[in-house]
C-alpha cells in the first residue's frame, strides 16, 4: 500500500483538556506501521488478525482487543485486517507516573503483556477516542474517561497498584456534589472537582459513582436538564434555556434533553 492511500483516514488529536495526551484515530488503514514509542501507547483495535513484532517476539490479536506498548520500545506491524480501524491513546510517562503515585505506587510501571482482549480497557480507550472526535464533550467528561483508561491500564501492570480507601469518602463526594450544584452553568475540570472534594481523581470517581450511581459529569448533566425543565415550564425559549443551563448550543441541549426525558424541549414545553 502506498503512503498516499486515498481510502485511509488518519487523524492526530491533542485535546488541551487531556494535558499532553495525544490520540491517533485511523479508519480504513492498510499500512504496516513502524513506530518508536516514547509514551505508553494503547491501541484499541475494532477488528482482529493484527500481527506485530515487539521486544523480539511476534504478537497476535485474534479478536477485538488492545495492543499495549511501553516507552523506549519500537514495534513493527506485520499484518493487519482489511481496512483496519483503531484508536490509539499515547500517554506521557509523566501522566502514568503521576497516576500511579495516587495509588501509592512508585517507580516505572511495566505491563505484564503486550496484548489483551480485556473488553474494559479496550472499550475505555475506544470510547475516549469517540468522545474526542465529538466537538461538544466538556472537559470533565473527557478527563473522567481519561482517568478510566489509566485505571484499567493498571489492571495490566506487572504489579498493579491499588487505592487505599479513606474513611471520609462520604464527606468528599458531598463536597463534589455541592461544587457541581454551585457551578451548574460552568464547565468544571476534574482537577477543580478533586480539589474541592479533597480526594484524588481515582478515589473520587469511584466513590462518587458508588454513592450517586453515575460519574460526576453525568450527574452534572442531569442537574442541567432538571434546571432546563424548570425554565421551560416557565415559558423560556429552548435556545435561551440551553445557554442558561450551560450547553454550548440548542442542538446539544436538545440531544441530551431527549436522551434523558424521552421528548425534545419543544415537545416538553408544549404539554
Amino acid at each position: 500500500m502506498g503512503m498516499d492511500d486515498p481510502f485511509e483516514k488518519v487523524s492526530w488529536m491533542r485535546p488541551p483538556e487531556l494535558g499532553g495526551w495525544e490520540y491517533l484515530i485511523a479508519h480504513r488503514s492498510r499500512r504496516l506501521w513502524t513506530v518508536y514509542h516514547e509514551s505508553y501507547d494503547l491501541c484499541a483495535c475494532a477488528r482482529w488478525s493484527h500481527y506485530w513484532r515487539y521486544r523480539g517476539r511476534i504478537h497476535t490479536l485474534t479478536g477485538p482487543g488492545m495492543m499495549m506498548l511501553e516507552p523506549g520500545e519500537l514495534h513493527r506491524t506485520l499484518s493487519v485486517p482489511p481496512e483496519a480501524a483503531f484508536k490509539v491513546a499515547l500517554i506521557p510517562v509523566s501522566a502514568v507516573e503521576a497516576a500511579a503515585t495516587e495509588f501509592g505506587a512508585h517507580g516505572a510501571i511495566h505491563l505484564a503483556r503486550a496484548e489483551t482482549a480485556d473488553p474494559d480497557l479496550t472499550n475505555a480507550v475506544w470510547r475516549l477516542g469517540e468522545a474526542i472526535e465529538r466537538a461538544d464533550v466538556e472537559a470533565l467528561e473527557l478527563q473522567t474517561m481519561q482517568a478510566m483508561v489509566l485505571r484499567r491500564l493498571f489492571d495490566h501492570a506487572e504489579r498493579s497498584p491499588r487505592i487505599n480507601p479513606r474513611i471520609d469518602e462520604a464527606i468528599a463526594v458531598n463536597r463534589a456534589r455541592d461544587y457541581l450544584l454551585d457551578r451548574l452553568h460552568e464547565p468544571v475540570s476534574l482537577d477543580e472537582l478533586t480539589a474541592a472534594a479533597g480526594l484524588g481523581r481515582f478515589q473520587l470517581l469511584r466513590a462518587f459513582s458508588r454513592h450517586f450511581g453515575v460519574p460526576p459529569h453525568a450527574f452534572q448533566l442531569h442537574l442541567r436538564i432538571e434546571r432546563g425543565r424548570e425554565l421551560l415550564r416557565r415559558g423560556a425559549p429552548a435556545g435561551l434555556v440551553a445557554i442558561e443551563v450551560g450547553f454550548c448550543d440548542q442542538s446539544h441541549f436538545t440531544r441530551h434533553f431527549k436522551k434523558i426525558t424521552g421528548v425534545t424541549p419543544g415537545e416538553y414545553a408544549g404539554r
